[in-house]
């Protein structure tokens, strides 16, 4: 529990005077807005509290304690009303900071807040002072119901607020909760930060050294289960060490404070200058990614590929997702840029009422255009497609991601494969296993992706962390979703629908921003064109970078 890394795997500023310049002047460009609002929420004795007394603490550059607290967990949340936390001007104290914190009674399994009266919260309906009640979430006209919030009155970031100590247990249940919660903010737009709290009571490496926050390897393991758990990306969750019980300030505990209070900020401020949510056909001026202007480097990255470790002759890539995703439509697109042709080697139907068309577990080869007898040295393998109630099991994507599912193995929709069986491999290679997993999500609404669905990813995305695989995702069908994108493939990264939905993906499904990748597949396409193989090959050349960096530790583990 108390070892280290041997340097921060995130690096904390030399000196805090420009995040403490930053936030102390911070200042909402909204004219609507006098002070921006952040609610923190999570379960009971989590330390949101004193995170609100630490941030005091840091723009007073004193010790406060105007946000109480209570360290017994028995009795339940200390936080009983709904209020709103302004923090004065050492300069005018009759002024405040342009940011705001409010505290709210803590998530528990079966008391606690109730997770209506957090979304009320989010809308703005929860006035400041409204005194929670265990029995029932406020109602329309009641007393403490606001009925025509503004936008001040609303939320404008969510920070789920995390112990990393075991001394509060996070249920699956409470785990739900607080997806629902998340849920609810992202339908309205509302960005959202973790903050993970008490490393130094969780770690004794931190205990003796809060700089070890970010190189502690315990810590590092809570924060990447938070990711996966709660879907948070890993540039949105902050470590911090409160100020529970020193007397006076120090730069090392300061440090990762403002660091998360300036992310809360910038998020927060762009949120407030853009309340319209995107609606299909509307674009921003420039790309959110980038394409490069010629094709050829990833291409010939793609084409001269090989794996490093001797004992792979192949990467070896796992596409799961929904029925009816692209998974099939994008391995024949990869097929047809390197082949610099249409091709449509893996079939594909699009009447999803059937459930999905892939039966096998098959692995697709790509033949090199310069001899017939070999291939390039990635490879993909298709799967039966995710449905909430029939297709895949996900003991059977499991089974393949550790190898142990043979190629051409039919999925028996009745059972999940069992040891013994005829498509069973008892003793998988590093070869038959998975190098990369990546979810195939569509854009466009042919395909509802229920809770029950999400639930099935993110078991095999936990799954795939366990075993250290990489993962990213790719977005398919955004020239079905936006019209603007079906008229110039060029707009997939300046869509603000599609930048919408690679925001939620973010959040239900757990994958940082940088791991998700949008792509328009060859389908109704008849002609080969650069600007559809443009964001083929990024995605492409990400995976096969992935891959290798897992092949290579693999190897060095040996």
């Amino acid at each position: 529990m108390g070892k280290t890394f041997s340097q921060p795997w995130r690096e904390m500023p030399k000196n805090n005077r420009g995040n403490l310049d930053y936030v102390k002047k911070y200042q909402p460009r909204n004219v609507d807005v006098q002070h921006l609002r952040v609610l923190l929420h999570g379960p009971v004795g989590a330390g949101k509290s004193s995170f609100i007394n630490s941030v005091d603490s840091v723009l007073q550059g004193e010790i406060t304690g105007r946000a109480l607290t209570d360290g017994n967990l028995v009795e339940g949340s200390f936080t009983k009303k709904y209020k709103n936390y302004k923090i004065t001007r050492q300069s005018d104290p009759n002024s405040h900071y342009c940011v705001s914190f409010n505290d709210i009674v803590g998530l528990e399994e079966n008391r606690g807040v109730h997770v209506d009266d957090i979304i009320l919260a989010l809308k703005g309906h929860v006035r400041d002072g409204y005194k929670f009640n265990p029995l029932s979430p406020l109602n329309e006209g009641d007393e403490g119901y606001n009925p025509s919030p503004n936008l001040q009155d609303r939320v404008h970031v969510l920070v789920s607020v995390i112990p990393a100590d075991g001394a509060v247990m996070i249920t699956d249940e409470m785990v739900n909760k607080m997806r629902k919660i998340r849920r609810a903010a992202s339908d309205m737009g509302i960005p959202q930060l973790a903050i993970i709290t008490k490393g130094d009571k969780a770690c004794p490496a931190v205990k003796d050294k809060v700089e070890n926050l970010y190189k502690s390897k315990y810590l590092k393991q809570k924060f990447d289960g938070l990711c996966v758990r709660l879907g948070f990306p890993s540039n949105c969750v902050f470590l911090v060490k409160n100020y529970d019980k020193e007397t006076s300030l120090k730069d090392d505990v300061d440090a990762p404070i403002l660091c998360a209070l300036r992310q809360i900020i910038s998020v927060g401020d762009n949120f407030l200058n853009d309340k319209t949510r995107a609606v299909i056909g509307q674009t921003i001026s420039q790309p959110w990614r980038e394409m490069p202007a010629n094709n050829r480097e990833n291409l010939d990255f793609v084409k001269t590929y090989q794996p490093r470790n001797a004992d792979v002759q192949h990467l070896r890539v796992l596409l799961h997702g929904p029925v009816g995703a692209g998974k099939s439509g994008f391995i024949n697109s990869v097929d047809t840029v390197l082949q610099g042709e249409i091709t449509g080697r893996a079939l594909a139907d699009g009447n999803l009422s059937e459930g999905t068309f892939t039966k096998k577990y098959k692995n697709y080869r790509f033949t090199r255009q310069s001899d017939p007898n070999s291939h390039y040295c990635v490879s993909f393998n298709d799967i039966v497609g995710l449905e909430e109630s029939r297709g895949a099991h996900v003991d059977d994507i499991i089974l393949a991601l550790k190898g142990h599912v043979r190629d051409g193995y039919e999925f028996n929709p009745s059972s999940p494969l069992k040891e013994g069986d005829e498509g069973y491999n008892p003793s998988p290679t590093l070869q038959d296993r998975v190098h990369v997993l990546v979810s195939v999500i569509p854009a466009d609404g042919a395909v509802i992706i229920t809770d029950e669905m999400v639930n099935k990813m993110r078991k095999i995305r936990r799954a795939a962390s366990d075993m250290e695989i990489p993962q990213l995702a790719i977005i398919t069908k955004g020239d079905k979703a936006c019209s603007t994108v079906n008229e110039n493939v060029e707009n997939l990264y300046k869509s603000k629908y599609l930048k919408q939905k690679v925001d939620e993906l973010c959040v239900t499904v757990g994958i940082p921003l940088n791991c998700i990748f949008l792509v328009k597949n060859y389908d109704v396409v008849p002609n080969i064109k650069d600007n559809v193989d443009a964001p083929i090959l990024c995605a492409l050349r990400q995976i096969i970078s992935f891959g290798e960096r897992f092949l290579n530790d693999q190897q060095n583990n040996m």
